[in-house]
């Protein structure tokens, strides 16, 4: 917050001007992903601040991909001779979470359902409750749609977004089965789905088990992997903290200064 101030009873307040959220700039770059130094680069920031916000116990709840804005949005246009084609690239990876008009305390009322629906967490869905680990979750998702450039989660109906968790994920851990109240979904311990409507065709086509969207098997690509699915798990308590995500290996090729949130403001952008 830059300052604050009354007019005509209204209480304003000013903050930084910022560049294009991250789902902006993604669109206007045709969908091509971002390159892995700048997802990394992008997931401290987030880890370290979402880690702020739970440390003094408050939960976003609306984490994605138009939350999250550039302090600087300026590009290059470069060459991708791979792709064969022009794609822009952000000079600078600075980011500010935005959007705090749903986060919640710790003590304060939890409405039962929370998150935009690719980033909701399975929790939420089956109604079992939420905390933290909610927006673990949808920072997971995130971190996939920069890699890849399309989301995780491509649905907006309950039953199908569990099923899709199931086939990337694997199957959903009995005792939260057992726990929810939306046994509509279930039978006999499995999810009630007919894999041969077109819905469940859809699904069969397009959900995969979380490794097969590795685009390389490099080091720093199979430490993401491992660091989204530990933020993909289905269980909120054994879903890694963002203190621990922070100590994960993927971050080891961050640069000082990467390390250091200086940033780099323009007027002009």
């Amino acid at each position: 917050m830059s300052d604050w101030f009354n007019f005509h009873g209204h209480m304003c307040i000013a903050f930084e001007l910022l560049g294009k959220n991250t789902f902006e700039f993604l669109k206007e770059n045709n969908f091509q992903p971002y390159p892995l130094p700048h997802v990394r680069h992008m997931a401290y920031q987030l880890c370290h601040a979402l880690r702020f916000l739970h440390e003094n116990q408050l939960t976003h709840t609306d984490l994605k991909p138009e939350n999250i804005l550039f302090v600087n949005s300026e590009f290059e246009t470069l060459y991708n001779e791979h792709k064969s084609c022009e794609e822009k690239s952000v000079k600078n990876t600075s980011i500010r979470v935005a959007d705090f008009g749903s986060a919640t305390f710790d003590h304060e009322h939890h409405t039962t359902i929370v998150a935009t629906r690719h980033y909701r967490p399975p929790e939420v869905i089956l109604e079992l409750g939420w905390a933290q680990p909610c927006d673990v979750w949808s920072i997971g998702c995130i971190l996939f749609e920069y890699y890849r450039g399309f989301t995780l989660f491509q649905t907006h109906e309950n039953r199908e977004h569990l099923v899709m968790m199931e086939k990337i994920l694997g199957p959903i851990p009995s005792h939260m089965i057992h726990r929810t109240r939306k046994q509509k979904y279930f039978y006999k311990g499995g999810l009630v789905w007919d894999e041969n409507s077109s819905d469940g065709r859809y699904v069969k086509e397009n959900c995969k088990p979380l490794k097969s969207y590795m685009l390389q098997d490099s080091p720093e690509h199979v430490q993401l992997f491992d660091l989204m699915r530990r933020m993909l798990e289905f269980d909120p308590a054994q879903r890694i903290t963002l203190a621990e995500a922070l100590l994960h290996p993927f971050f080891a090729g961050l640069t000082p200064e990467e390390r250091s949130f200086h940033t780099s403001r323009n007027p002009s952008r």
